[in-house]
This record gives C-alpha cells, sequence and structure tokens, in this order.
C-alpha cells in the first residue's frame, strides 16, 4: 500500500484538528485597526482623479476638484464642494485625502514602538469610494492604494474576471505584498476585511449584467428584481441593495450558502491573499480575516470558506463583525476564532463613559461574565477588545459626551453634541478605558489615532485624517456651519505626546506580561465603593492584581501576598512588604496595577 494516502489524511486530520484551535499568536495580541485613506499619505503620485471618484455621480463632479490637503481644517469647504451646494457635509464622501500602502509602510516602525502586534486593515480592494465597503474587485488590491494606478487599470482589463488563470498582478498587488513582508520582518500579523455579502456597483460582474443583461454570464449573481425597458425614458432596471442602498447591490444565495460561481470566485480570490505564490507555503500571504456584515452571510458559506482558510493556513485567524452575543458562531461547531467584541465596547461606554448613568461595578462584572459565558475560553483570548471603530464615534468624543447610547447617537442629528476638542479630564478618563483594555482578558484593539488623542463625532467625523507629529496642521474650528449645535470654537490640531506615551506604557506592560496576555480572570468580591472593582490575572507564575477607582474618593485595600515583595507595574518600583501584607490607597479616578 503506497504511503501517499496515509500522509494524506495524517495532512488532512491535523488540519481539521488545528482548524478547531485558535491560533496562538492571537491570543492577547495588541491590534491596530487602519483605515487606509485616512492613514498616512506615502505617494502623493497615486492620489485618486475626479474620474474615478465620482464615476457613480458624473452629473455632479465638480471641474475644480482636488484631493483636500491632509493637514487642512476638517470644518473648512474646499471651494470645489461649496460649489456642489447644500450644508456642510454633502461633500466629505468625495473628499480625498490620498492614503495608501506604502503610507503604511512607511508607519510601521511608529505601529511597532507603539506596542502593536497585529494590523488589521479596513478594505483594500479595487472599488470607488473611500471606505471601499463597494468593492469592484476582490482579486485586486485597489490601484491608487499602489505606485502605478493607471497601468495596473491596463493590466486588470486584460484579465477574465472569474478565471483565476487569466489573472495577472498588479503594481498594487506587489506593495501589499511588501507591506505583508515588512511587517512579518517586525514579527507583526497582518489581517485584511472581507466584503463578501455585497459589492459597489462598478463589480466587474455587476457592470456586466448592467451592459448585457439576461445575456450576461453573470446575471445570476445579483439578485435582479427587473431589467431597463429600453422602449421607456426611464431606467426600471432592479435590484436587491444592502439595507436597500442601491450602490451596494447583494450577491445571490440561497438559506444556505452563496450562488456558487459566486462562491467560487471568492474562495479563488480568497486563496490568493492566503498563498500569493500558491507553492503551499502561506508565510508571504495575509495572516487572517475581519469579515464584514457576517451574520447577513449565508453560515453554509461561511462553513465552506472556514474550510479553505484553514487548509491553506491553519495559523491565520477568522474574525467575524458581529454586533451582539454571537455564540452560534464561536466554539467548537462554529466558523470563526473571534470577533469584534462590542459586548466589551458596550461595557466600557456605560461604567467608564457615562456620569448620570453609570452602571455599578457590580453591573459591569456581570455584563463581562455575560462574555464570558457566551464562548469557549480560548476564544475569549482572541476576542477584539474594541473600545471605538470606523462605525463609532472616536473614544475620547465618547468619554466628552456621556450618558448617552453607545452607538447612533453620536452626530449633527444629537442636539446636544460636542465635536469639539475633549478637555484633560476626558482624557485622564481615557486613560482608565486603555488600562482597563490592556489588563482585561481578551486582544486590545486600537483605532487609529486614538493613541494620539485624535477626537470625532459618528461617521465621517470619526474618520479624520491621522494627525502625525512631523506635521503642521490648521486648527479645528466648528461653527453652526458644520451642522452641530454645540462646541462652536477654534481647536489646536496636534498629537497629545501624553497619551500616545500612556499608550506606550500600557501595551509594554501588558506584552511583558503572561497573566495579561494569556490569564485567568478573578474577580474580587463587590466593594462597599460601588464605582470599585478588581480582578487578579493568572498565567502559572506570573500573577497580576489589578484595581480601578472610577468615584472621587480614596479607598484602602489590605491583601496577604505570599510573597515578600511585590512590583508596582506602574511605577515600576519594588515594594518590600511587611509580613507579607500590601497596602494599597487607591485615589479616587485611578488604577493600581500590581506584579504579585
Amino acid at each position: 500500500m503506497s504511503k501517499k494516502p496515509v500522509i494524506f489524511f495524517l495532512f488532512l486530520f491535523t488540519v481539521l484538528q488545528v482548524s478547531a484551535q485558535v491560533p496562538e499568536w492571537a491570543k492577547g495580541i495588541v491590534w491596530y485597526q487602519i483605515f487606509p485613506e485616512r492613514f498616512c499619505n506615502g505617494d502623493v503620485t497615486n492620489d485618486p482623479t475626479a474620474d474615478k471618484v465620482f464615476i457613480n455621480d458624473q452629473r455632479r463632479k465638480p471641474d475644480n476638484w482636488k484631493t483636500t490637503a491632509w493637514t487642512s481644517n476638517w470644518f473648512e469647504e474646499a471651494s470645489w464642494e461649496k460649489d456642489m451646494g447644500g450644508e456642510f457635509g454633502r461633500g466629505i464622501q468625495f473628499r480625498r485625502y490620498g492614503g495608501d500602502l506604502q503610507g503604511v509602510i512607511n508607519k510601521l516602525d511608529y505601529l511597532k514602538a507603539l506596542g502593536v502586534g497585529a494590523i488589521y486593515l479596513n478594505p483594500i480592494f479595487e472599488a470607488v469610494s473611500l471606505h471601499k465597503y463597494d468593492g469592484s474587485s476582490y482579486h485586486h488590491i485597489d490601484v491608487n492604494f499602489g505606485p502605478d494606478p493607471v497601468g495596473d487599470k491596463k493590466l486588470m482589463d486584460s484579465e477574465t474576471p472569474d478565471k483565476p488563470e487569466t489573472w495577472k498582478v498588479t503594481a498594487a498587488d506587489k506593495l501589499f505584498f511588501k507591506l505583508l513582508d515588512e511587517a512579518h520582518k517586525r514579527n507583526m500579523k497582518v489581517v485584511i476585511d472581507g466584503v463578501f455579502n455585497h459589492t459597489g456597483v462598478q463589480f466587474w460582474a455587476f457592470q456586466d449584467i448592467v451592459k448585457k443583461g439576461k445575456a450576461s454570464p453573470y446575471y445570476d449573481w445579483y439578485q435582479i428584481k427587473r431589467l431597463d425597458d429600453p422602449e421607456t425614458p426611464q431606467n426600471e432596471f432592479d435590484y436587491k441593495g444592502w439595507w436597500g442602498t442601491k450602490t451596494l447591490p447583494e450577491f445571490n444565495r440561497t438559506k444556505e450558502n452563496l450562488q456558487p460561481d459566486v462562491k467560487n470566485y471568492i474562495l479563488a480570490a480568497t486563496k490568493k491573499w492566503l498563498d500569493p505564490n500558491g507553492d503551499g507555503d502561506p508565510s508571504d500571504g495575509i495572516d487572517g480575516w475581519r469579515l464584514d456584515v457576517a451574520r447577513e452571510v449565508p453560515l453554509g458559506f461561511w462553513a465552506d470558506w472556514r474550510k479553505l482558510v484553514k487548509t491553506v493556513n491553519p495559523q491565520a485567524i477568522i474574525i467575524g463583525e458581529l454586533w451582539e452575543l454571537s455564540p452560534d458562531f464561536i466554539g467548537e461547531h462554529g466558523v470563526f476564532d473571534a470577533l469584534m467584541n462590542y459586548n466589551f465596547a458596550y461595557q466600557v461606554n456605560d461604567f467608564f463613559a457615562a456620569k448620570n448613568k453609570q452602571i455599578t461595578s457590580e453591573t459591569l462584572v456581570a455584563k463581562l461574565k455575560e462574555i464570558d459565558a457566551a464562548y469557549p475560553e480560548q476564544n475569549l483570548y482572541a476576542l477584539q477588545n474594541l473600545v471605538d471603530s470606523h462605525d463609532t464615534e472616536r473614544l475620547i468624543s465618547i468619554i466628552a459626551n456621556p450618558d448617552r447610547q453607545y452607538e447612533h447617537d453620536g452626530d449633527a442629528r444629537n442636539t446636544s453634541y460636542n465635536p469639539g476638542k475633549p478637555g484633560a479630564a476626558d482624557y485622564e478618563t481615557m486613560k482608565l478605558v486603555v488600562a482597563f483594555q490592556m489588563t482585561y482578558r481578551g486582544s486590545p484593539m486600537i483605532y487609529y489615532g486614538d493613541e494620539a488623542g485624535m477626537w470625532g463625532a459618528d461617521d465621517p467625523h470619526d474618520r479624520k485624517p491621522m494627525v502625525w507629529d512631523e506635521l503642521d496642521y490648521k486648527d479645528e474650528v466648528v461653527t453652526a456651519e458644520s451642522g452641530f449645535r454645540a462646541g462652536f470654537g477654534k481647536y489646536k490640531v496636534q498629537v497629545n505626546k501624553d497619551l500616545l506615551n500612556y499608550y506606550k506604557k500600557m501595551t509594554l506592560i501588558h506584552n511583558f506580561s503572561t497573566a495579561l496576555k494569556y490569564g485567568t480572570v478573578e474577580f474580587l468580591p463587590p466593594h462597599e465603593n460601588k464605582y470599585v472593582f478588581g480582578f487578579i490575572r493568572q498565567y502559572k507564575d506570573d500573577k497580576v492584581l489589578v484595581l480601578f477607582n472610577l468615584s472621587h474618593q480614596t479607598e484602602i485595600f489590605d491583601f496577604h501576598v505570599d510573597k515578600k515583595e511585590v512590583i508596582d507595574v506602574n511605577v515600576g518600583d519594588k515594594i518590600q512588604l511587611k509580613d507579607n501584607n500590601l497596602r494599597i490607597s487607591l485615589w479616587g479616578r485611578s488604577v493600581a496595577i500590581y506584579k504579585l
């Protein structure tokens, strides 16, 4: 009997066994989320043109459109925006600042110094919008993120998109592979966004339907309701868009799976980014995926897709965007390794940011235990413990505008919302949130610019250009013309170096503690002060005590420790103990971290 079948089945068993496990590298790692168009412009020669930006809105294209200066006042309209008419904000979606992949490469050392271990990139595939959730392709990087937009477009036009054997490697693709290589050299992982529920109207298959109707071989790829009747003056072409949004047509599907040809195309594109050379060695590919609107895609597709991902690279992480507790997607029979842990963010909002509506520490602990109970223990360490993202207000603005819903209550529709620069006390509260992120179980995620002190209301104001220390920014000026009814004034835009240094300090504490990355969580008994809580993290011999006091009064704690010496991690001092007793005076609005 040949040994090959035996080897194959051993390999298959290993893949299936490993695929059920969360990659070890993902447990407790520090994430950094990058919105590519707004992170860093590393190459001004590839900036988008008006023809691309307005391809779906040709009638609205201003003759004087140009990219917006990176350091400009966010609330100042360019002349072309004013020419478009209407209230402030109508033109923001058409702004482009020129962020690209070269910019990310240029800032990898910055991220490494910040303590980042893994990068999550918002969509980078070819697309029209600034956010790229309206993909025109899944198998090519956006041409304006690379060095040769014109040449890349010609290469893409020479392909038959649903035939992978015809795919070329564009200059933008090559630059992305360089980004992966440079990140991996620094021992950093890279995960990209997968948007497999819908595309943009410029997606190549959808455009073929627009041109050919039922004669298109891709007609069944989308949920077409009606074709245009050329005998009538109006255009009757209709189809299902994501939540009714016609710029985002949804793929066709059954209850269990996506349309077969759609699925095959996505699987082929998925494999390209996991194993670029197709040689069975995934070390030069991405390290995983974050999956957009995950619940809206049939579960059968995710199961098939997961099998492919874990076969190509068993150590790839799969992270779903799910805003609610979702035990059906995680675990032994689940399809994801982790989730964006918005439930963690909800508790941060209700305990750390709230004032009049602040929950008690006992309620906080109960809510955190609900998350713990929802998922297997190994998955808890990989949950992305975010506090804000591209879909929410910035963390510091959440703190500066307390006692509101976590989501969809942070823009100009809220007449009392203050979009201006938060105060010093707000940034001190933000430090407590950062400390909680970096000490609690899970994988803390930083939204780009939070560490620099960036502020902003909900979309689009949470997507301002990154603040870099080497650039000189104009003051941000909020007036009544901004659409907001509060926060009027002029605000200095610069890196908050005190906050940045605090982030570096806390990521260092996190990264050098096995207890904080991999340890169990044991909550201390409820304290008589309802705004005080603490927990012990322990992994083997590493044991860390963490205490938070969100009240305004000092509390005294006594602990019996089986050591003669402990370390006050916040200040780095060794403390000699008398009779093994550790006494802690915890000031109001503070955190204490001790290595026991």
